[in-house]
């Protein structure tokens, strides 16, 4: 009796989802890639001033260097950014492209298709990235001290509006509450910057193979490692993730075109900024 509960024990094992060792590598790579791009100690802000509130002082603007040669070619930037908000996406956007550059499969493709994924994918990274740094008890980013904590009125600043706001807070706060691993978070990256269905992609097949490989790596994880009853959806769920960013990209989409028309927000427009999201000003 004893041996045949063993047995079936030891089938039931057998039967379970394992994670293989490529599977393992690759996750082992983006936990790397993110390490290596995102500190969690934000030392970096040091080359920052903090948030500065109803202060109407006109800021230096530094301006980083094009996407195409600097901020897409190089492993590293040395560049010391002023504090305001386009500062602080060109920041976020070379951070962005170290990553993507260590996805594996990210380089097989062509520089075009490298190119054309991260300009439509930058700033749902940028977002999936900030839940970090959100905290569910008020409601803001805190970037290693409270000198570097960033409230919604902070982003109204740089001028966006509520449109936009009000279901960024709801998604930082839902992608929050799943509690995810840092595994499935770089995973969940890695798929979101390799979508198939991004504006000027050449080679979709190619895009959405590698995508399907990390895709199976996620759901084979999640089956494997993350218990219950966090598990339960949890592939769906962050699936949906990916489609509220797409609106989220959308509504930021719009409000960058209409705030590159006022002279008060273009002129702090850095050139990576634009690049990435578009030149619309006139």
């Amino acid at each position: 009796m004893i041996m045949k509960r063993k047995e079936e024990e030891a089938l039931k094992e057998s039967l379970k989802p394992k994670l293989s060792e490529e599977q393992l590598h690759v996750i082992e790579i983006l936990l790397e890639a993110h390490r290596k791009t995102y500190d969690e100690s934000y030392s970096d802000f040091a080359q920052f001033r903090p948030p500065v509130r109803n202060d109407s002082n006109k800021r230096r603007v530094s301006r980083s260097s094009s996407f195409m040669t600097q901020g897409f070619s190089s492993d590293d930037s040395s560049d010391t950014f002023n504090s305001s908000p386009a500062d602080l996406v060109s920041y976020s956007i070379q951070k962005v492209i170290g990553f993507a550059k260590m996805i594996p499969g990210f380089k097989d493709l062509t520089a075009e298709d490298q190119i054309a994924l991260l300009k439509s994918s930058a700033i749902e990274v940028i977002m999936l990235r900030s839940n970090q740094s959100f905290s569910l008890d008020d409601m803001t980013w805190t970037c290693g001290s409270n000198e570097f904590k960033y409230q919604v009125s902070d982003v109204t600043q740089a001028g966006h509006n509520m449109e936009l706001l009000e279901p960024l807070v709801k998604f930082q706060v839902s992608l929050k509450k799943l509690d995810l691993h840092e595994e499935e978070h770089v995973l969940l990256m890695a798929i979101c910057i390799l979508s198939p269905d991004r504006p000027f992609v050449q080679d979709t097949a190619l895009v959405e193979s590698i995508q399907d490989r990390l895709s199976d790596i996620l759901q084979t994880y999640i089956l494997c490692r993350h218990p219950p009853p966090g598990n339960r959806l949890l592939y769906a769920k962050m699936i949906q993730k990916l489609a509220d960013l797409r609106s989220l990209n959308e509504e930021h989409s719009k409000q960058y075109r209409s705030l590159s028309f006022l002279p008060e927000h273009s002129m702090q427009l850095t050139p990576l900024v634009l690049e990435v999201f578009g030149n619309e000003i006139s």
